[in-house]
């Protein structure tokens, strides 16, 4: 802390002696914290509107979260301090509690202190009628980490496309909208026909990458609004909506079997595949599970009338 900016007691010197001894007690302790601890002093323009914040005290690893270095903080604005973005969001915050009167919570953008874009968890609790004591820390980490968590719960970690789990809640999702927009959308299910063989053929290193450039050829062959989810091994699912109807389906799924003629380069080794589907064209009225279990039986059907086709269903 720069102990200047609180003072002492002129009630002689050893009342002095003891308060400044209390204070650096209190700014070891606040200094060995790994969150930051600053205290601000609102600015009012003439009509006694907050307008900005100076700061009065900052400890450590207060400093360091500011994102910047700053000479000699003590005295200077929020906007002179920290980025624009972070000082709007504060501004806000502080005058917030000011008026509310108890600790406010929020978490407000920020740079970090490696100069990355982050956000900083920021508790602002208002004292007197101007000040605010605020405690920070960064938690860009905290974010990011759950971030990347939830996107392995959602996604099949090998072709990075979503995982059975959050195709099944996109499903429901499509369901709702087609019934309430009164539109038509289509679920395939579609796998590569004797993949076991290419597997016991060349490794399954070969395969993997083979169903990573497998999903490749059906998102490119789809429109960008389809959903292409990994089921399991080399099942896929694919959701689309607003189709126009089956020929539009068709049309959709001629361009992912043509997009499969084309020999697959797998490192040193070239093979050619083929695949089948099975798809329901619906409006939404029927239960999504029903829809997959139909889907489903449809590749099979195509599997049994000799593979590299698709077999479609309507089902309003």
């Amino acid at each position: 802390f720069n102990m200047k900016s609180i003072g002492s007691s002129s009630d002689g010197a050893s009342a002095a002696a003891g308060a400044h001894r209390q204070l650096e007690l209190i700014s070891e302790a606040l200094d060995a914290s790994q969150d930051g601890f600053a205290i601000w002093k609102s600015v009012r323009d003439e009509a006694g509107l907050i307008v900005d914040f100076t700061l009065l005290l900052i400890n450590n690893s207060g400093e360091i979260d500011l994102g910047k270095h700053i000479v000699d903080p003590i005295g200077k604005s929020l906007s002179d301090i920290v980025s624009t973005e972070m000082s709007q969001g504060l501004l806000d915050l502080f005058s917030r509690a000011l008026k509310a009167g108890h600790g406010v919570q929020q978490t407000v953008p920020g740079i970090s202190a490696d100069g990355s874009k982050g956000s900083f968890e920021n508790t602002a609790v208002p004292f007197g009628k101007d000040l605010v004591f605020v405690t920070y820390r960064d938690v860009s980490n905290v974010q990011r980490e759950h971030k990347k968590l939830l996107w392995l719960a959602e996604h099949d970690f090998l072709t990075g496309m979503p995982n059975r789990a959050k195709l099944q809640e996109q499903l429901v999702e499509s369901f709702v909208k087609s019934n309430e927009s009164n539109s038509l959308m289509a679920f395939v299910f579609i796998d590569i026909d004797y993949f076991k063989e290419v597997n016991d053929s060349f490794g399954h290193d070969v395969g993997d990458v083979l169903l990573v450039n497998f999903v490749k050829r059906i998102r490119h062959s789809l429109p960008e609004r389809a959903l292409v989810a990994r089921i399991a091994g080399d099942e896929f699912g694919i959701l689309i909506q607003d189709v126009r109807g089956e020929a539009h389906v068709r049309e959709l799924l001629d361009n992912v079997f043509s997009a499969m003629k084309r020999p697959f380069t797998l490192g040193d080794i070239e093979t050619s595949i083929s695949c089948s589907a099975g798809c329901v064209v619906t409006d939404g009225s029927i239960a999504p599970g029903e829809t997959m279990r139909v889907a489903d039986k449809m590749m099979y059907q195509a599997k049994h009338e000799g593979r590299n086709r698709y077999v479609v269903q309507s089902l309003m």
